[in-house]
């Protein structure tokens, strides 16, 4: 799934650059959008589930900047019993920004849980 998402003032530093914590919020809002397509967050919510993030990482190759519409790749990398890794690759005009990982773990009750299957089928 892509998602078209706009760098806004608020991303940037004074040079017009995203500041280097923001990427992180680019890949979320990109999650949610995969998340969205599989039924969403409330669904999963519904179920008893919730994700939190065990790890994550960012690889930049060129700055993000005021004005430009980044398009952001998710996909799922690997998908466990407990755990999904997601991959976002975000490209502006085809040339590669920054590709991010983020490992997430579904959790019920406060401990580890099982997947959904929403999580884990294609959409």
């Amino acid at each position: 799934m892509i998602s078209h998402l706009p760098v806004r003032p608020r991303h940037c530093d004074a040079q017009a650059m995203m500041h280097a914590a923001r990427y992180y919020e680019f890949f979320e809002d990109a999650f949610l959008d995969w998340l969205g397509a599989r039924g969403g967050y409330g669904r999963l919510r519904e179920g008893g589930a919730d994700l939190v993030v065990k790890a994550s990482g960012c690889e930049h190759h060129s700055p993000g900047r005021l004005g430009d519409v980044l398009a952001v790749e998710s996909a799922a990398a690997r998908v466990g019993t407990t755990s999904i890794t997601m991959t976002f690759t975000m490209r502006r005009e085809g040339d590669l920004v920054a590709v991010g990982t983020i490992t997430y773990v579904c959790v019920a009750g406060g401990r580890a849980a099982p997947l959904p299957e929403m999580l884990t089928t294609p959409a």
